[in-house]
């Protein structure tokens, strides 16, 4: 910036104190986590042991301009003075001790109110990390880490020499800590300084950016301002609304295969609306890998501008610009809120991204969003149904998909995981209870495979405290349901391994050889191949899936009750599984039968055929 535009001057940090510090609608909220904190710390306490008298430390600029309210809008520097300020309250105790009895400074937010309050209530000083909203969960974590790190034996008394370090003042020559203070004229277009100062810097994003640009008050003449301010103002807090609900989980991860690496969730939209702008306008034959989305939306709005009539004053032609872009990220998220809210929807949608795993959601969702705009409501369910219906078709007849063949290749694997897929979540969208939806955020937050319901292991279970426990779990299982005493000669002999102190190893696979042999006559399984069919297979997080290893089935069932109970998510149909509720007056609970497999697969398959009609139907 030239020296027109700003001053500095080097204030000691007590100087910071009593002042009143505004953060900005276009400044994004507090994010500095453990490293960052962590690195200030170590290197105030460097500092503090090893420097030499009259010697201070200096803090990166904090570059101010002046607003109405005589007093300061933070262009930059949020992050470290809300760092300073939790350190402050952190000290208050030594402060008052070594008499600095300076009031802190405070900060306040122009469109996020909360985030005033909270800090100048000291609610963060709280054990608990508060997650109700993003900035708290930040600010939170950073008055822990602070905790932590004054409490660690290696900063023994830190405190005291921190204190004196942070305030002492400048006249005293005494070492203290200042910083840069670089003041802007108020006459400085403040947008236009934010994003020269964070241009280049990795955490500045492209959605911060585009706001920036679209809340420039200072192109608007003097006395339109109260005009144009309010309707900025709005934009500002619609902003807020937008982001914070794209940062609730279950929202996140009904639209999302995976997490956002981007602080500002928000941008999801922009990257949406960049491709469509760009592939309408032509601005660029490839957006750029770096501000790409902002660049395309700098040029549309300036595109936007100059295609209003001439008549038309700029300043006018301006907010017409800034409120169509503004109404089309409006219109994404509306529709991505109505979708969000309708169950059908819900189901349907999320689970057409969910079956696209690993890709990014954005084309299809564009294009939903597209045919939303084309047909009725009624239509567009059933647009997604024959939509479903596409991606779930099997080139195989249902019955015959294996989970792997002889040569131990899963060549149906993908098929039947998204078949099962499907099956969870629309038994959950027809269930009535509670009205609750299939918690995407949770399935795609854990690894899931394939499990057999019932499985013969080839891996060998050795150790003998391992050995013992399964014999427990299989003891209890088989003496549940001995009520024809077939099992007392294998009990017997189970009974007596557990009381031997080592466990031969062949002894104990022949034990469980027999076991297995006698589930299997009673499970009604002939052949190895019957394991390997859909009607044996259901859906589990690889977790639970590594802990029912070896084990029978209402062994497993045990085990899933006890994950369930432990907090973990099991997919509705994997319960029902082991529940036995597809299977009417079951004739035992200990063994999963033909009978049981048979109306298991009824189930699939009627959700299945169920999609796959729709094929037929929107072809005729």
């Amino acid at each position: 910036m030239s020296t027109k535009a700003a001053k500095s001057i080097l204030i000691g940090v007590c100087e910071l104190m009593g002042h009143t510090f505004t953060i900005p609608h276009y400044q994004r909220g507090y994010r500095w986590e453990e490293q960052e904190v962590n690195e200030l710390l170590d290197d105030l306490w460097a500092f503090a042991k090893y420097s030499n008298k009259g010697e201070f430390y200096c803090l990166q600029p904090i570059v101010l301009r002046e607003n109405d309210n005589k007093n300061f809008d933070v262009l930059d520097g949020q992050q470290r003075l809300t760092t300073l300020y939790l350190l402050l309250v952190y000290l208050e105790e030594r402060r008052k001790e070594d008499n600095y009895l300076q009031p802190l400074f405070s900060l306040n937010y122009t469109t996020r109110e909360k985030c005033g309050e909270f800090l100048a209530g000291k609610k963060f000083t709280n054990r608990e990390i508060d997650s109700s909203n993003i900035d708290f969960h930040y600010i939170c974590r950073a008055y822990q880490c602070i905790d932590k790190w004054f409490k660690d034996p290696e900063h023994s008394g830190a405190k005291s020499k921190m204190v004196s370090v942070l305030l002492e003042k400048s006249e005293k020559k005494s070492n203290n800590t200042r910083v840069i203070r670089y003041e802007v004229e108020k006459a400085t277009n403040p947008i236009d300084v934010f994003i020269r100062l964070n241009v280049g810097k990795i955490p500045l994003t492209d959605a911060e950016l585009t706001k920036a640009l679209l809340l420039q008050l200072d192109k608007y003449p003097q006395d339109k301002s109260d005009f144009i301010e309010r309707k900025l103002h709005n934009i500002a807090v619609e902003w807020d609304n937008i982001e914070n609900t794209l940062q609730d989980r279950a929202f996140w991860y009904f639209l999302n295969n995976n997490s956002n690496t981007k602080e500002t969730h928000i941008e999801f939209i922009f990257d949406l609306l960049t491709k469509r702008i760009n592939a309408e306008n032509k601005y660029f034959t490839k957006i750029p890998r770096k501000y790409g989305t902002f660049l395309v939306f700098y040029k549309h709005l300036e595109n936007l501008i100059a295609g209003t009539s001439k008549e038309t004053d700029s300043w006018c032609a301006r907010i017409e610009a800034v409120e169509r872009i503004w109404s089309e990220i409006i219109e994404y998220f509306e529709y991505f809120r109505e979708w969000f809210q309708d169950r059908k929807l819900y189901h349907y949608i999320g689970l057409l991204i969910a079956l696209e795993e690993d890709k990014d959601s954005g084309k299809i969702i564009d294009s939903l969003i597209q045919k939303a705009k084309e047909v009725s409501k009624s239509a567009f369910r059933e647009y997604l149904e024959t939509e479903i219906a596409k991606k779930i078709k099997c080139k195989k007849r249902l019955d015959k998909l294996i989970f792997e063949n002889k040569n131990g290749i899963k060549e149906d694997y993908k098929d039947i995981k998204n078949i099962l897929l499907l099956h969870n979540v629309y038994t959950t969208l027809e269930s009535g209870k509670e009205k609750q939806n299939f918690p995407f955020e949770h399935y795609k937050n854990q690894k899931w495979s394939l499990e057999h319901i019932y499985a013969r292991n080839s891996d060998p279970l050795t150790g003998t405290e391992k050995q013992k426990e399964w014999l427990s779990d299989h003891i209890r299982s088989l003496t549940n349901s001995n009520t024809d005493c077939f099992f007392n000669e294998l009990l017997g002999k189970m009974k007596e391994m557990t009381e031997q102190d080592e466990i031969d190893n062949v002894a104990f696979e022949k034990i469980m050889g027999e076991v297995y042999s006698t589930a299997e006559k009673k499970s009604g399984f002939e052949n190895d191949e019957n394991r390997q069919l859909i009607k044996n297979l259901c859906l589990l997080d690889v977790e639970t899936n590594s802990k029912l290893n070896n084990s029978l089935f209402d062994v497993k069932r045990e085990i899933i009750k006890e994950r369930e109970l432990e907090g973990f998510y099991i997919p509705v149909c994997t319960r029902n599984v082991f529940l036995k509720a597809y299977t009417s007056y079951p004739a035992t609970n200990t063994y999963w039968t033909k009978t049981d497999r048979d109306d298991y697969f009824k189930s699939i398959e009627n959700v299945y055929n169920f999609f796959i009609s729709k094929i037929k139907k929107a072809t005729t």
